[in-house]
């Protein structure tokens, strides 16, 4: 996984044209109440594509750094967070409901070649009911997602219905199919046939509570963030910033950058990040110290394109030196990791304790388990239990 340092690498920066976002408030559990703003006048001779972008819409905050496309409404005090992608092909549509959040590096998108479960938001669509959670580079893909579910890193949910209080655990792939109420899925898990959505176990308590506590904390960041883009302006919540002053942060601060750190286009540095000198941020990666802090990555690192690292409240991420990562991998906190961890594209890394060089392979999984120096995981691997990292190959000497 050996990259040319990130500043060497020339290239276009390519965004979605934002065509038209229009503002819903729930009217009720069906139906919307559209808010159309007039738009200004465009310069003579030349015709607007697309309403003016807005950043606090309707009581919800959706970053300057989302991407969006086509016909996509939100609700009330919704939290949509950078360098997600929010596309609805001509003809689709795309709903976010009440209180919901999609975080860092989503991909939403209603797609008109695709089948399509029919929704309040269209019968071609993608849509969430309110109170629901998307984790970080979790992508959906023409489905209808209830009231209460939350969805995991980098799973994928295609073609299918999430009932109520639905919990899709990371990594999993979901297509075509309809998750009964309040079923759980598991890490990593693949699911086609309707048989075996049917046979999933019920969510326990504590995944309740776990939801609960998810969005409260981003209620809060719809509020607060959008307090700090209407007082400081739309800088205070794009590139490296303060984070939001919170319930559970009363004093934040802005990120600390060692000597020699180089930070791409849209990249988002937020609070308590502390990256070491020497350190290279690629585009779209997102270090977000504003729920769990601090976030610490020592010098050398190499971080590629749309990598996400957030920690849960009351946690935080120490990384030691040399990290070299590839692209859309998410690192979540609580996590501790030592010097030299090399990991590929589409990995996962939370909660979890790791030794010094250790090497993690693309689209693996690791949750929850203490890895020791100098362990090798391989491709897609799977390992969330103690047992298995403890069966893990060294590297050679």
């Amino acid at each position: 996984m050996e990259k040319q340092p990130l500043r060497l690498i020339a290239g276009f920066v390519s965004m979605l044209v934002a065509l038209s976002v229009t503002v819903y408030g729930f009217a009720s559990e069906y139906g919307f109440a559209s808010e159309f703003r007039e738009a200004p006048r465009p310069p003579a001779g030349l015709v607007y594509i697309g309403e003016p972008a807005q950043v606090v819409v309707n009581s919800s905050f959706v970053s300057p750094l989302v991407e969006v496309f086509g016909d996509v409404a939100i609700g009330q005090k919704s939290f949509v967070a950078s360098n997600t992608i929010i596309r609805a092909d001509p003809g689709t549509r795309v709903c976010i409901g009440n209180e919901t959040n999609l975080q860092d590096n989503i991909l939403v998108l209603g797609s008109r070649s695709l089948p399509s479960p029919s929704s309040f938001c269209g019968s071609r669509s993608s849509s969430t009911q309110e109170r629901t959670s998307i984790a970080h580079q979790a992508v959906i893909v023409n489905s209808r997602i209830g009231k209460f579910a939350f969805v995991g890193f980098r799973s994928r949910i295609t073609n299918s219905i999430l009932e109520d209080g639905a919990f899709v655990l990371h990594g999993a792939t979901v297509t075509g199919v309809r998750i009964p109420k309040n079923r759980l899925v598991a890490i990593g898990q693949t699911l086609t046939t309707q048989a075996q959505a049917d046979a999933l176990p019920f969510k326990s308590e504590a995944h309740s509570a776990f939801q609960e506590d998810v969005l409260e904390v981003n209620e809060e960041f719809a509020e607060h963030y959008s307090e700090l883009c209407e007082t400081e302006g739309c800088d205070a919540v794009t590139g490296v910033s303060i984070a939001p002053r919170t319930s559970w942060n009363a004093n934040p601060v802005k990120p600390t950058l060692g000597v020699g750190v180089w930070v791409e286009e849209f990249a988002r540095l937020v609070g308590d990040v502390r990256l070491g000198a020497n350190s290279v941020v690629g585009r779209r990666t997102s270090i977000r110290a504003d729920e769990g802090a601090p976030i610490v990555i020592g010098e050398n690192a190499v971080i590629e394109e749309r990598v996400t690292f957030h920690a849960l409240k009351g946690t935080s991420i120490h990384i030691g030196r040399n990290l070299a990562t590839d692209n859309n991998i998410v690192f979540h906190g609580p996590l501790t990791v030592g010097d030299n961890l090399t990991i590929g594209d589409d990995a996962i890394l939370f909660r979890s304790t790791v030794g010094d060089r250790v090497t993690i392979g693309a689209g693996a999984i690791v949750v929850g388990v203490r890895l020791r120096d100098d362990v090798q995981i391989r491709d897609r691997a799977v390992i969330t239990t103690q047992a298995q990292a403890d069966a893990l190959p060294l590297r050679q000497a």
